[in-house]
């Protein structure tokens, strides 16, 4: 049968994407392939953008001519960088495209193989990970009209914390997505709820990227027992700390104040922030790395809820809303 292939672009587009749709079906039948609609339609239409990018470059060839592609894509990265950097766009929406790029590559790479086509693979996995870290060293993690109670630069105020105890329970909150009384600080003073060595679980994978981390478990909210991973060097931290002090735990209003303080001197101070802006850092940072490294929109929900402790979606909902 003779290989069929439209002339537009934008229909190329369609056509690639169909070897990837894979609705209904579970992770382990199809694991790179897209099961849900919204995934479906957020990773179409930032490709669509792309063909505009290369029809106004006056590439009007086959999507299949891939080092054509890769170049395109080399020079689209590049211009869209500046542009978000110029407009203060956030890191969240320059990553998105970049994850919907390599949907892209994926299906037209299963296109390829589908159809046994002569042509050489579209291969920009590295050029997508140099802006991938380009995008986490000039770009914000949040747009000016982020609506959720997140730090627009948690590190500067990370840094401004000086008591050891205080700044160790924060960078937990940051990392791993704890609650306040999972680094033993409950807000309820008749609750001690200190961490102690036998919340270490070791060094081991991360469940998403598979990189070494530290695994902490804590029991918050409900009495449910959640693993929260950080990395090596603050898991080290946290192990020499209980170590010398034989717990993690403070109180409560002085380690608020203490961030309080620390936001004001880097001009981060809102109302209601608080040790719960950490969470909110942390929420959006892990959904992007998951998406990053290839789960669905509701897949990087799920393990996102998961690392928060919450019972169900909709709860993890309200730490990412406001987005862009």
């Amino acid at each position: 049968m003779k290989h069929r292939w439209p002339r537009s672009i934008h229909c190329q587009i369609e056509a690639v994407f169909q070897c990837i749709r894979a609705f209904g079906q579970g992770k382990d039948e199809n694991p790179q392939a897209i099961r849900s609609i919204g995934s479906w339609e957020l990773y179409r239409k930032e490709s669509h953008d792309f063909a505009d990018f290369m029809l106004k470059l006056g590439l009007t060839e086959s999507i299949l001519n891939t080092s054509t592609v890769a170049a395109a894509m080399y020079q689209y990265l590049e211009e869209k960088l500046f542009y978000y950097i110029e407009k203060r766009r956030s890191r969240h929406s320059y990553q998105t495209m970049l994850a919907a790029l390599g949907k892209l590559e994926y299906a037209i790479n299963s296109y390829i193989e589908l159809h046994n086509l002569d042509v050489v693979p579209l291969n920009e996995k590295e050029l997508r990970q140099e802006y991938y870290d380009l995008s986490k060293e000039f770009l914000r993690r949040m747009s000016r009209d982020y609506d959720s109670r997140a730090y627009p630069n948690p590190m500067i105020l990370l840094e401004k914390i000086s008591n050891d105890t205080f700044k160790l329970q924060a960078v937990l909150q940051y990392e791993g997505g704890f609650r306040c009384e999972g680094v033993g600080a409950p807000r309820n003073q008749n609750l001690r709820n200190p961490l102690i060595a036998q919340a270490l679980r070791g060094i081991g994978p991360d469940p998403v990227s598979g990189l070494p981390v530290g695994h902490v478990a804590s029991v918050e909210k409900g009495g449910k027992e959640t693993v929260h991973y950080i990395s090596v060097e603050t898991y080290r931290l946290l192990e020499g700390y209980i170590h010398k002090h034989g717990k993690l735990e403070s109180d409560y209003f002085r380690y608020l104040e203490a961030i309080n303080q620390a936001a004001r001197e880097t001009g981060q101070y809102a109302p209601g922030r608080g040790t719960h802006g950490f969470k909110h850092n942390f929420a959006v940072e892990r959904y992007m790395e998951c998406v990053h490294h290839g789960l669905s929109h509701e897949e990087a929900m799920q393990q996102t809820s998961l690392e928060l402790g919450h019972f169900r979606l909709n709860e993890t909902l309200t730490y990412t809303r406001g987005h862009k």
